[in-house]
């Protein structure tokens, strides 16, 4: 299996910590030690001063940004054959990352059992190929629609129900902007809105139409990347950072909220891109708070240790046993505190207040 560039620098980070301790602990001259300590620094240093760059040549991006160019974008994404179904969105990942993108939705349908509201319609916000809108309609509600920007995806989901047969619950697609949906008011008992907060123009709007589709008493749930993980990185000045952020996130470095072909670099910048927000849990917190809703539950997913690079090196990127190895060790830091906060994607169950309830 090729050597990822994740995997190159945490066989770096290891070496100069066991440099460092080696020092420190047995050899006493300090001078490999100050040597460790300096790569660490520097390193630290250098990150946030390319976050900070990344943030100020990002700003006129974004801020000649339209609808158009969200949905041109992802409409040329759709009409990739590499890229055009539920399956080779998956595929392009590399093993660890392909791992994570089917485990989300089993982590996201759990919530949808746990505290979706049974009777009712349910609305997919920003349904993609539907994978999630034909779950709901086959497990959870029979009345369901899938809504989304991009028709081509919506009809490769079309496509799907011609294949349904019998009574099999179908679900219904609408294409819209979702900062405009073309639903009325106190429509929908449950909403479901996975990674697509992040690529509204106006995120708070997206929270606000939340809150005007649903009943009172609705449920939402949803993901967005998140500002807090710590991106399988050892640098002791990172995770403290990370520590830190959770209780202040404005120690955090400004982030540059674009998206494209890879990560956004103000030196070697591409010809397009979307919008790609990430949050911090402060931030999420409060937009559903000051939109009229109260926070039920707020966990993350995709805890980036160090240690599942080793784990998808060893596999060689077999699949199965990544799931068998990684699957059992994010499950079990799922339940230690203040590490389960360290997720790559932030997820939150949200209930509209209910004003006229006993």
């Amino acid at each position: 299996m090729k050597i990822s560039s994740k995997q190159r620098r945490l066989a770096i980070e290891i070496s100069f910590l066991l440099l460092f301790v080696a020092d420190v602990l047995l050899l006493k001259v300090y001078f490999a030690a100050i040597i460790a300590f300096s790569y660490f620094a520097l390193g630290f240093v250098r990150y946030r001063r390319e976050a900070v760059l990344n943030s100020r040549h990002s700003t006129c991006v974004k801020e000649g940004m339209t609808l158009w160019d969200i949905y041109s974008i992802e409409r040329k994404y759709s009409l990739r054959d590499d890229y055009n179904s539920f399956e080779k969105h998956a595929a392009v990942r590399p093993p660890l990352e392909r791992f994570f993108y089917y485990e989300k939705y089993q982590r996201v349908r759990e919530l949808l059992h746990r505290y979706g509201r049974k009777g009712g319609p349910w609305l997919d916000y920003g349904c993609g190929f539907g994978e999630d809108t034909f779950y709901i309609a086959q497990n959870l509600s029979e009345e369901v629609i899938g809504l989304d920007l991009d028709e081509i995806k919506l009809s490769i989901a079309m496509e799907k129900i011609g294949t349904m047969e019998g009574s099999v619950p179908k679900p219904a697609f609408v294409a819209g902007d979702i900062l405009h949906p073309p639903f009325g008011r106190n429509l929908f008992s449950t909403i479901l809105m996975t990674e697509v907060l992040e690529h509204l123009l106006d995120p708070a709007k997206g929270v606000q139409n939340c809150y005007d589709l649903l009943q009172e008493g609705g449920i939402a749930v949803l993901s967005v990347p998140s500002l807090h993980n710590i991106d399988y990185s050892l640098n002791p000045f990172r995770l403290l950072e990370k520590m830190v952020s959770l209780i202040f996130d404005q120690i955090l470095p400004p982030y540059h909220n674009l998206h494209a072909t890879r990560e956004y670099n103000w030196r070697n910048p591409e010809p397009e891109y979307g919008i790609h927000y990430n949050f911090s849990r402060q931030q999420l917190k409060g937009m559903f708070e000051d939109n009229g809703f109260d926070i039920l539950w707020q966990g993350s997913f995709e805890i980036e240790v160090a240690p599942y690079l080793i784990l998808e090196y060893l596999s060689g990127g077999d699949l199965d046993r990544i799931r068998h190895t990684v699957g059992r060790m994010e499950k079990f830091l799922q339940k230690v505190p203040f590490i389960n906060a360290f997720g790559q994607h932030l997820l939150i169950v949200v209930q509209k207040r209910c004003h006229n309830c006993n």
